[in-house]
């Protein structure tokens, strides 16, 4: 089967190496063009484009896979398949048209729950329990094509954005070698997704990024490991940004010990554990690794000592 593989980010890389494993015919990869990053902006390549060089796979990185050129292009391939999996752009009409197959997009939800671009975190950020990997082949509107195959995936207690994505990323290169065997002798189903109410996975922005400490110990706990490293969740200390890392919840059974002067944001204890923070239900979260402007990542003891913290002091909301 002659295959395109359609991706950019790290979650596709397991998927692109399971399927070079599969020794299968992938006629290019396909992945975003060489973006700036970090402190120098320099040109960084994705995830995708490294490990398909390392295999010596054919790239081909256009501005926009819809184009003129770059649908010529994949024409001219011939491609059976195109499989897509968090590439960043979306395919039109005039792609979707052109594998033989059709074309199978990999999205790390129970479609049609949590459609769009960030799904993994808003599950988390949600406090769901369960989340999952679909298989399906696409359409035009996002996330919205027939399933072919689902697999519901248990969320474990704590665990942060990168955890969750790394393990998904993996089941979803695992489930692959049946997918494509299935396709290749035509005995799979198509199921249409289910209609009604269902949570937009959109991007996240700045402005979900800020910790309101009025809100429950749960939600911002849920928001700390939702955005854990990517973008990250943060508060402000001081006139500092600080972007919190890892973190725990701790429920405070008896609240006695809480001054009626304390609010949301205050510091309750400095420990070698943490700094504990009380939240708006009067819950508590300790902060355990955080970054600090122009820093790398650091254990919470050294900015403890490096700032003096003490339970007189507090974060802003």
């Amino acid at each position: 089967m002659r295959i395109i593989f359609v991706g950019t980010a790290a979650f596709g890389v397991p998927v692109l190496k399971k399927l070079i494993s599969l020794e299968e015919e992938i006629v290019t990869v396909i992945t975003q063009p060489d973006r700036p990053a970090g402190r120098g902006k320099k040109l960084q390549p994705s995830p995708i484009k490294e490990a398909a060089m390392n295999a010596g796979l054919s790239l081909y990185q256009p501005e926009s896979i819809n184009s003129g050129d770059s649908v010529k292009k994949i024409k001219e391939l011939s491609p059976d398949l195109i499989v897509l999996i968090a590439y960043g752009q979306i395919l039109s009409r005039n792609v979707l048209g052109i594998p033989v197959q059709g074309c199978l997009n990999i999205h790390p939800s129970l479609l049609p729950y949590y459609k769009g671009s960030a799904p993994v975190q808003w599950t988390i950020i949600r406090g769901e329990k369960e989340t999952g990997i679909s298989f399906l082949f696409m359409s035009e509107k996002i996330d919205s094509g027939d399933i072919i195959l689902q697999k519901k995936v248990n969320i474990l207690p704590g665990e942060n954005y990168l955890e969750l994505s790394n393990r998904l990323s993996i089941q979803s290169a695992e489930m692959l070698p049946d997918i494509l065997d299935s396709l290749k002798k035509g005995n799979y189903k198509k199921y249409s997704q289910a209609e009604g109410e269902y949570f937009y996975a959109r991007k996240i922005c700045k402005d979900d990024c800020r910790i309101d400490w009025s809100k429950t110990g749960k939600d911002i706990f849920n928001l700390i490991r939702g955005i854990a490293y990517i973008p990250c969740a943060y508060t402000e200390f001081k006139g500092k940004r600080i972007k919190i890392t890892k973190a725990s919840l701790v429920t405070l059974e008896n609240t006695n010990h809480i001054k009626q002067s304390q609010k949301p944001g205050d510091i309750i204890d400095v420990s070698k554990k943490g700094i504990q923070v009380l939240t708006g239900d009067d819950d508590s979260i300790v902060i355990k690794r955080l970054i600090l402007p122009g820093s790398k990542e650091m254990d919470v003891s050294q900015f403890i000592n490096g700032y003096k913290i003490t339970v007189e002091d507090s974060f802003e909301y």
